[in-house]
């Protein structure tokens, strides 16, 4: 036999909504017919229930929180769910826009049978923290038929699911309006006096749809099902229920998205160098900010901490009504470990100082430095990217200073002159030709300076020995 688990969430858009869903009265609204369809607890407290129309729930509370329905937001969060589910169980089914069909049979001998399997799905959803009622069935439409009924039974013994099934009313059955009413009308109004028909008395007496729905109910018609297959990298919308434009109040809804990253990361052993957050805003506008791990990340405090340092110079020109997270760039987690014997080195290590230091400033203003083949001190390094490789280099046996100003100095200072003259005579092939006389200098306040006179017979600061 097989079993299938089916999952439905009632108040998906309203769970998956930013707020503080516990002290806020919160209503989703049906904008056609302007009446509640899914509404918050503190809500229900106020008197307000599905169906109400929206004027009646205005006057029962005057602070209520209003959003219309939008089916898209809702396939887009049982989107996030299956692919959060996807990590600890396959074979799944979306049927938007607010369930999920789960075939378990392939799945209890890996978890050793049906209670231990419904632990480790209840747990995963948990995180999620959205509302959701379930049943199994030995068949999709059973499982949804008892799972609409709000029966949360979990079973696998099919007498107790068909005894279930008889019980149910034909009008929570998958037929159309027009089916029930005719079936109503020969005094068909609970599923058992339907069950209790053979196949061919049904084909004779009505349409080839309902003989379809009631063998793929008793599992006696094959039911072909489209699984899901997620994408490879992460993806997660989150919507506000307010408009913000201070980027600080942003903070809070992003950890959320942040936690759900470190989840998915985490059991797959991976780790993101590069995230995107966009912004979506009024009139289908977005932005977009680019966060960077240079050594790779998974934990929630790390992200937290680069976003908020990339969000504080930037300036917002609409307000945001959601947030997207998506993984640009992932890899294997390197699990290699620090040398007990090197000794304590600091807070950071030179790729999470890089990483602090391009959230802060920007990727672009962050750079390596590379050694030329120009003589020039001035010009013996220049710029360039990050992910350059630089080859090692030679051990020069002249001494050089460990900061060298980016042009020289008037020398000012009364100085005792210990080592030189160095003599440097270069640059003729550009115009920009130099001789110069180069000295190891110490100053009265104890400073060691890199100095040095032209032919005018000037002299000039150029560098500082730490």
């Amino acid at each position: 036999m097989q079993l299938w688990l089916y999952l439905h969430f009632p108040k998906l858009q309203l769970d998956t909504m930013y707020a503080d869903k516990s002290q806020q009265p919160l209503v989703v609204v049906d904008a056609k017919r302007f009446q509640i369809i899914q509404c918050s607890d503190a809500a229900q407290k106020q008197g307000i229930k599905n169906g109400m129309g929206l004027g009646s729930a205005s006057t029962l509370c005057p602070s209520l929180q209003v959003s219309p329905y939008d089916e898209s937001v809702e396939q887009q969060a049982l989107a996030d769910i299956a692919q959060w589910l996807y990590l600890v169980t396959s074979d799944l089914a979306l049927f938007p826009p607010q369930g999920l069909l789960l075939k378990l049979t392939d799945m209890l001998t890996l978890y050793g049978g049906l209670e231990s399997y419904w632990n480790k799905i209840s747990q995963h959803l948990q995180y999620l923290n959205v509302q959701f009622h379930y049943a199994t069935g030995f068949s999709p439409f059973s499982a949804i038929l008892l799972t609409k009924l709000g029966s949360n039974l979990v079973t696998e013994e099919k007498k107790h699911i068909e005894d279930m099934l008889r019980h149910c009313p034909v009008s929570a059955a998958e037929l159309n309006q027009k089916q029930i009413e005719k079936l109503a009308r020969v005094g068909i109004v609970a599923l058992n006096d339907l069950l209790k028909l053979p196949i061919s008395e049904i084909a004779r007496r009505f349409d080839i749809e309902l003989v379809n729905y009631i063998g793929k109910l008793t599992g006696q018609f094959r039911h072909p099902v489209d699984f899901y297959r997620p994408p490879e990298r992460f993806q997660s919308y989150l919507e506000l229920l307010f408009e913000v434009e201070n980027t600080q109040w942003l903070n809070k809804p992003l950890k959320k998205l942040l936690v759900k990253l470190e989840h998915f990361l985490s059991l797959r052993g991976q780790v993101a160098y590069e995230l995107e957050l966009r912004f979506h805003q009024r009139d289908n506008q977005s932005e977009a900010i680019i966060l960077t791990s240079a050594c790779g990340d998974y934990l929630t405090a790390r992200w937290e901490k680069l976003s908020q340092l990339a969000m504080e110079s930037l300036m917002l020109s609409r307000p945001v009504q959601g947030l997207t997270l998506k993984v640009l760039r992932s890899g294997e987690f390197d699990a290699s470990s620090q040398d007990i014997f090197s000794g304590y080195i600091g807070h950071q290590t030179a790729l999470e100082l890089i990483t602090t230091l391009q959230a802060k400033l920007g990727k672009a203003q962050i750079h390596k430095i590379a050694p030329t083949d120009d003589p020039r001190p001035e010009k013996s390094t220049i710029f360039c990217h990050l992910g350059k490789t630089i080859p090692p280099q030679p051990q020069l046996a002249a001494l050089r200073p460990s900061l060298i100003l980016p042009t020289p100095e008037v020398l000012t200072d009364k100085v005792s002159l210990l080592h030189g003259p160095e003599r440097i005579a270069t640059g003729w092939w550009d115009g920009e030709a130099i001789t110069r006389d180069y000295f190891i200098a110490r100053s009265k306040e104890g400073r060691w300076l890199w100095v040095f006179r032209d032919r005018k017979m000037q002299w000039f600061l150029h560098g500082l020995f730490s």
